[in-house]
């Protein structure tokens, strides 16, 4: 295996693992293990680093005007999937999945919103 395919294998993994630590992190806080917690949410915090000098060093990472624009792009498309998700959800009747998707939806919505508002200051200095 070459080093870029590890090297994206590897950010694939750390950014599956931060998720997975701040899941458990929450889970240990409302159990009241708050040093647990804690340090579950410190080790993601961790992987968060590793995955992204993984980005950086992959290439993913570009100048800043850019960097919104693809951020604004996958925000556009997690939108719309979340919309879609929660649609396949209802029909489902998995109302636990069908709340969140809307949640999550609104979440991307609110971010594709800031980062025009972003853009749109940033490209006003220029």
């Amino acid at each position: 295996m070459q080093t870029i395919e590890i090297m994206e294998k590897t950010f694939d993994s750390e950014s599956n693992d931060i998720a997975l630590y701040i899941a458990m992190s929450k889970k240990a806080e409302e159990e009241g293990q708050n040093e647990i917690a804690a340090y579950l949410f410190n080790i993601a915090m961790d992987e968060a680093s590793h995955a992204a000098k993984f980005a950086a060093l992959l290439g993913m990472i570009k100048d800043t005007k850019t960097n919104l624009l693809n951020m604004l792009a996958g925000e556009v498309q997690a939108e719309k999937d979340k919309s879609h998700a929660s649609e396949v959800a209802f029909a489902e009747g998995n109302d636990a999945a069908f709340q969140f998707f809307e949640k999550s939806m609104k979440d991307e919505t609110r971010h594709k919103e800031e980062i025009k508002k972003i853009l749109s200051k940033l490209q006003a200095k220029d």
